[in-house]
């Protein structure tokens, strides 16, 4: 079915593949939070990666199809998209608790700008105005949805002292700079590695990496329903990689990674719809701010499609 999809849609089908991805990971995020209230992140990070690599290891051996690549250089960048995976998780773990949740939003959201540059430069891609205003109106929106106290003043950090906050903004910053370089990879990697294939290597690359921080972190008592939690977010989380993989393979990687400011707006949904948080009027127009940049990109797509 997907197949026949991508052959009638070829030029909006990457766009759309990302729009599913970030949904799919928004939506992890809700029942991570779930799970949370009991274990500790790099708990989630492991168990996260344990799902990772099962699933897709078993979906690659049932399309009969080899985790491994017989190409060195494919390879390489195989283990290097797992690695930035869980380095920048690393980062992002430590960094978060540093931070107002509403500045740490914002920081994040600057991987599609990290990423348009880096494309530039390591994809020869052009940089055009159109990226350049999508990118400036995303940005804007996220701040208007997450209203950072640079900028709206208040109380962000809810009466918490931040002392290192400093410290926790360049973390946070490592992060979207280490989540652009993935991109890139992914977009090189293209059609030299299935999108299971690529995932699988980032749920290994947890596997093996978040017992390291687990030593020093500790171990919380998991009860059946951080179980269930999980098991929905893996779930959850391998569509979204899937997804992911296969939207680099349709688009450029600058523009695909627009898309990304679209987990704000979606974040705002599922809060409305399972907590019943009601947005107020900032964040109801910065979500419209993104969605247009993202329907903006996904329009110019059909035109060309049509010439």
């Amino acid at each position: 079915m997907l197949d026949r999809v991508e052959k009638k849609y070829p030029n909006q089908i990457g766009y759309i593949y990302a729009l599913l991805s970030h949904l799919f990971f928004v939506s992890g995020h809700y029942f991570i939070q779930k799970a949370s209230k009991h274990l500790n992140a790099v708990q989630v990070l492991y168990l996260i990666g344990i799902q990772l690599t099962t699933y897709n290891y078993f979906t690659l051996v049932a399309k009969k199809l080899s985790p491994y690549s017989p190409k060195p250089h494919t390879t390489k960048m195989l283990w290097l998209r797992g690695i930035c995976g869980f380095i920048g998780g690393c980062f992002l773990l430590s960094g978060l608790p540093l931070v107002p949740l509403s500045e740490a939003v914002v920081l994040q959201m600057t991987t599609p700008a990290f990423t348009g540059i880096l494309a530039v430069f390591l994809l020869s891609e052009v940089y055009d105005m159109r990226l350049l205003f999508t990118t400036l109106f995303s940005f804007i929106g996220v701040m208007l949805i997450s209203k950072p106290d640079f900028i709206f003043g208040g109380s962000g950090s809810s009466g918490k002292a931040y002392d290192q906050k400093s410290l926790g903004i360049i973390l946070l910053l490592i992060t979207s700079v280490i989540a652009s370089f993935a991109q890139i990879i992914i977009k090189k990697l293209g059609d030299l590695s299935n999108p299971c294939t690529t995932a699988l290597y980032l749920g290994i690359a947890g596997v093996f990496g978040a017992p390291i921080l687990q030593i020093m972190s500790g171990v919380n008592q998991i009860y059946l329903e951080d179980i269930l939690h999980l098991a929905i977010v893996g779930v959850l989380r391998y569509a979204s990689h899937y997804f992911l993989n296969k939207s680099y393979a349709y688009g450029e990687a600058g523009k695909i990674s627009l898309m990304f400011y679209s987990q704000v707006p979606f974040a705002y949904i599922i809060d409305l719809i399972f907590v019943g948080t009601r947005p107020d009027f900032y964040s109801v127009i910065g979500s419209f701010s993104i969605f247009s940049c993202v329907f903006i990109m996904l329009h110019k797509q059909y035109k060309q499609s049509n010439r």
